[in-house]
């Protein structure tokens, strides 16, 4: 986003056309297959000398490796000192700033040629070695095959109801008597874990298949993986943090009458577009007040399954005005219940607490 005051000079450069052309080559690839794998082997070290990087890409002629890694450089490769730590930046000139390749020292990191005459920046010339940009790390990452293998769907798979009553409360076809609400049931698939109801879609979140195989596809741990990360998904869209590109992000409170949740917020992003929602009650997960009032009444709002939480469902919400939209949340409990006042930005800005009175 850039803001009315910004300058010219202060606004954010231009795209280049085509950021994925530099990787439209196989030599480049390995080269960053080489680093990626070495970065997931080293337990200190990121960076990999210039001889060695190209050593191990299998490449002999030296002109052409070097003409590949500039390709690299700057968005997807940089300089990186053997001593640092992953984290760590360099601080001379042009480190740590996708600068990458020296363009003024002539020796090189190789013993066989003292002079490197194949190419004006003189690619080999670093003694500090190359690691991956962070850009990088995300590109060796996705085309890492391992990291989103084939698996074989899990589920779907019952829960355990959060409702003490699972009960449709209208009518069925023949408007007699009420129907058993549908199940709510697990399943991956696709590298994605869904909770749904019925047909309902109520949660979804990305799990690699490779953190799912570490736990042997198991669904329960699988279910506790994606409650963690669908949480902190939550967080980020109620920080305004569109969880992809950190860009900031708008929030909308929405009313669909015709899905199985009436009362959501949803989530954009001007570079990422539509980032999905949740339900309304979801604002409360990260809100300090209903955070020490459900843990007050023995229950941790950080380590319970999203989808068990009572006040994330539509028995919850009191519609207090259209125009503004406001509503009111509850999170109820015997002795006391917590009320909160949601805004149209999907924003808390009332509570209050309210305690029974003695019989």
């Amino acid at each position: 986003m850039t803001g009315s005051n910004t300058t010219p000079d202060e606004a954010t450069p231009e795209r280049p056309a085509d950021p994925f052309k530099p990787l439209g080559n196989e030599t480049r690839l390995e080269i960053l297959r080489v680093l990626y794998d070495h970065l997931q082997s080293s337990s200190r070290e990121a960076t990999l000398s210039y001889s060695t990087l190209r050593s191990e890409v299998g490449i002999e002629d030296k002109g052409n490796f070097n003409y590949h890694l500039r390709q690299l450089d700057g968005l997807f490769v940089e300089h990186g000192s053997e001593t640092e730590a992953t984290a760590s930046t360099d601080s001379g000139s042009g480190s740590g700033t996708g600068t990458g390749i020296d363009t003024n020292t002539e020796t090189t990191a190789d013993t066989d040629s003292s002079t490197s005459t194949e190419s004006p920046t003189n690619t080999a010339s670093s003694p500090d070695g190359y690691r991956l940009t962070f850009a990088g790390f995300e590109i060796a990452k996705v085309i890492d095959v391992d990291a989103w293998r084939s698996h074989e769907p899990c589920g779907p798979v019952v829960l355990d109801d959060p409702r003490a009553d699972p009960v449709d409360a209208g009518p069925n076809e023949t408007g007699d008597e009420p129907t058993a609400q549908d199940p709510l049931t697990a399943t991956y698939e696709d590298s994605v874990v869904e909770i749904r109801r019925g047909d309902d879609l109520l949660y979804a979140h990305a799990v690699r298949p490779t953190g799912a195989a570490a736990r042997g596809m198991a669904v329960d741990e699988l279910l506790d993986t994606a409650s963690t990360l669908w949480r902190h998904t939550v967080e980020q869209f109620l920080e305004n943090i569109c969880p992809y590109c950190h860009a900031p992000l708008e929030r909308t409170l929405e009313y669909t009458p015709d899905r199985r949740w009436e009362h959501t917020f949803s989530a954009n992003c001007n570079e990422c577009g539509s980032l999905g929602g949740a339900h309304v009650g979801a604002v409360a997960l990260t809100h300090p007040e209903a955070i020490a009032f459900c843990w007050e009444h023995g229950l941790d709002l950080t380590s319970t399954r999203v989808w068990t939480l009572p006040f994330v469902d539509d028995d919850a919400v009191t519609v207090l005005s259209d125009e503004p939209r406001r509503l009111q949340l509850t999170i109820e409990f015997e002795s006391a219940r917590l009320e909160l006042i949601v805004n149209d930005d999907a924003r808390i800005v009332e509570t209050e607490r309210v305690c029974r009175d003695e019989p």
